[in-house]
């Protein structure tokens, strides 16, 4: 079982840390100028670290992620989402959802 946690978390970690990155650099970048012209502007909080990726991903595939919010306005988040931008926003629900479970996982299994 340790060799199996080994390997998922040398796949999850990575694969989520690049996600992240590229998400935010095309996905999220894209989105952002599209819903400028609509007069609609990026979180405040947000500074390019990658913070509202997470915020992108459920207004792209729940609908519940698209009711305004004092965080997050993402009615218009589907709207420009291109085919690529759900491509990488579902490889970046994956790899998040496989670390958090490793991460579990670890925990769970640790012998200390």
């Amino acid at each position: 079982m340790e060799g199996l946690i080994n390997v998922l978390f040398i796949v999850f970690m990575p694969l989520s840390m690049l996600m992240t990155v590229i998400f935010q650099r095309v996905s999220v970048a894209y989105i952002n100028k599209c819903m400028k012209s609509d007069g609609v502007y990026p979180p405040s909080w947000d500074k390019g670290l990658g913070g509202s990726g997470p915020f992108y991903v459920c207004a792209i595939f729940f609908k519940r992620g698209r009711i305004p919010t004092p965080l997050f306005d993402g009615h218009l988040v589907p709207k420009y989402a291109r085919t690529i931008d759900k491509i990488l926003a579902g490889i970046y629900l994956f790899s998040a959802i496989g670390f958090g479970i490793t991460v579990v996982l670890i925990a769970y299994f640790d012998p200390y």
